[in-house]
């Protein structure tokens, strides 16, 4: 069975959710009071970019395994080009503006070559996109060099690795004296990559597929999963560099096949569905474009509370400039900016 391209309804919904708490983590931080709710610990949680990581992989299983050129290069266009033009961009604009408002630090040209080399510098947001390189890369040499029947054994011992590293402290010790751009950018792959690793062999092993066979009884079990280790805090504590641990991990899988299972019958109305999709399309854009927004904002004393609904407006501002952007860049290279 070929896993489908194309995503449905609910995981077009998982992206918008997702990515508005990727925005809302670098905007809004709810009160120690209101975090320890369950209702807000089940929505205010790290699942973002994990479970993003679980998506991309899980329908890139097809790519790597069909080894078409044609689409290994759009990927890698896709990956690339925001990589590279975004710094450039906000390298370029951040400076014109230090000439007017001089709240805002003007950016030295080795400051731009940090980044673009790191990935994690003034847009430190990238690190995703330069792990997200990275782990693509590596499973694709896998690939060309390696039988498909063994590439699954080899990955799976890479994710006992990857865990390892976690929780023998070995890979937080190794980069936590690095400087800020190389610590979060290097020190998080082998907190990733298992989640990159998770999402292949649940397209491999048609996981999915299976379990929509008793898909009722899957979603409730995957969703009491999901309130149980979110409630009880039973996993040990270990440290890491934000997304390391069995429990996000655990919760990440957990919400991936929760929208995976729910299927586009349960959604009646259409015009939803074309909406939902529609701006599940922008969610890189929004990605890219929302951490320089907050920050300009905040430089020009628009926005300095930090609320929830400030959160929301960056939301929708950085909507409307991916909207805007794939108009004008819709049959150039560049739409890769927003996609």
């Amino acid at each position: 069975m070929k896993i489908e391209k194309k995503i449905n309804t609910s995981l077009a919904f998982l992206k918008i959710y997702l990515s508005f708490l990727v925005v809302n983590s670098h905007s809004y931080t709810p009160k120690n009071e209101i975090k320890k709710k369950i209702i807000v610990k089940l929505i205010y949680n790290a699942v973002h970019v994990p479970t993003f990581f679980i998506i991309s992989f899980y329908f890139c299983y097809n790519l790597f395994k069909s080894k078409n050129i044609k689409r290994i290069k759009k990927r890698f266009q896709r990956l690339l080009i925001p990589y590279f033009i975004w710094p450039i961009i906000i390298w370029t604009l951040n400076n014109l503006f230090s000439f007017y408002i001089t709240k805002i630090e003007i950016f030295p040209f080795e400051k731009l070559i940090k980044q673009l080399l790191e990935g994690h510098s003034f847009m430190a947001i990238l690190w995703f996109q330069y792990n997200l390189i990275f782990a693509t890369l590596l499973i694709l040499i896998l690939h060309l060099l390696i039988s498909n029947n063994l590439i699954y054994y080899i990955l799976i011992n890479f994710q006992i690795f990857g865990f390892f590293l976690q929780y023998s402290n070995c890979n937080f010790s190794l980069f936590v004296n690095y400087e800020y751009e190389k610590r979060y950018a290097f020190g998080r792959f082998f907190e990733i990559f298992p989640y990159c690793i998770i999402g292949y062999i649940l397209a491999s092993l048609k996981i999915v597929y299976i379990l929509s066979k008793y898909r009722i009884i899957s979603i409730n079990i995957f969703l009491s999963i999901l309130i149980f280790i979110i409630k009880f805090e039973i996993f040990i504590e270990i440290e890491g560099f934000g997304y390391q641990g069995s429990k996000l991990f655990i919760s990440s899988i957990c919400i991936f096949l929760i929208f995976s299972l729910i299927p586009d019958e349960r959604i009646h109305n259409k015009y939803i569905m074309k909406i939902i999709r529609f701006i599940s399309i922008h969610t890189p854009g929004v990605y890219f474009i929302h951490y320089m927004l907050i920050y300009y904002l905040n430089n020009f004393f628009l926005f300095k509370n930090g609320t929830l609904s400030e959160s929301i407006a960056v939301y929708f501002m950085s909507f409307f400039i991916s909207f805007f952007g794939r108009l004008i860049f819709k049959k150039t290279i560049l739409i890769n900016l927003f996609q």
